[in-house]
């Protein structure tokens, strides 16, 4: 099961602190292209047989497109954190109001920061990028909740978060940018051509994986892999550093 959330009325995501390190503002956003694009990203969600829950707009939150990151479900629970970026904060209230009727909900407590974007899960392993969004505190909470260790990962620079240079493909392999590939030891590295680095971040549903139109070497490799490849256009969204997995919370 899935959530999504529509929030496209005041332009989507506003991630301007990441931006501003390499642009003087960030490119305009096409609101109408966003609708259509978004509404393909759910039918494609759709088609990998997920349950999707669409949440109305949030007015007062224009990151609240980004699903993923408000609420993280680890180890069949729920969990939610103080976010570190002040205007995102309040997004979490509506997904934890519907996923209390199906998980355990649990709210870290301070200094713990956390973004779903940087929770990367591996089998029994489970590791959080320590970006300007989440930090130790949050790994040492998460850890002693689900009984297992959460290691903490530095991003490099140019990352707003883990997942947006990796996703775990299963087997122990692991899709990931070069420059990020020697922080997350013990997998088998799938490199993305480095001309293709925003395709790291794609969601695997079994055998299925959703790709960010645009990127065919990369949605040859996962071919290659045996997956059955989705390509789904999302450049309004990655105009906000927003990836496939942002756009959805899965349950």
């Amino acid at each position: 099961m899935a959530f999504t959330r529509k929030h496209l009325g005041h332009g989507i995501g506003l991630r301007t602190k990441h931006f501003a390190q390499h642009l003087a503002a960030p490119p305009p956003v096409d609101v109408e292209l966003a609708r259509e694009q978004h509404a393909a990203y759910v039918a494609a969600l759709c088609a990998c047989g997920l349950d999707v829950i669409a949440l109305p707009p949030d007015e007062d939150h224009p990151d609240a497109v980004f699903t993923q990151d408000p609420v993280v479900v680890l180890g069949g629970r729920a969990f939610a954190a103080f976010p570190a970026e002040e205007s995102r904060r309040g997004e979490a209230g509506a997904l934890l109001a519907i996923l209390a009727a199906h998980l355990p909900v649990i709210e870290l407590a301070l200094p713990a920061a956390l973004d779903g974007g940087d929770v990367l899960v591996a089998d029994d392993r489970a590791y959080v990028g320590l970006s300007t969004r989440s930090n130790r505190a949050a790994c040492l909470q998460l850890a002693e909740r689900i009984g297992r260790p959460v290691e903490g990962v530095p991003l490099p620079g140019g990352l707003l978060h883990l997942l947006t240079g990796c996703t775990y493909l299963g087997q122990n392999r692991l899709l990931v940018v070069e420059n990020l590939a020697p922080a997350l030891g013990g997998f088998e590295h799938i490199l993305t051509p480095a001309e293709e680095a925003g395709a790291a971040n794609v969601l695997v549903v079994g055998r299925r994986v959703l790709v960010p139109a645009g990127y065919p070497q990369t949605a040859a490799i996962l071919e290659r892999c045996g997956f059955e490849v989705h390509p789904v256009p999302i450049s309004e969204f990655e105009k906000r550093d927003g990836g496939v997995t942002c756009l959805s919370l899965i349950f």
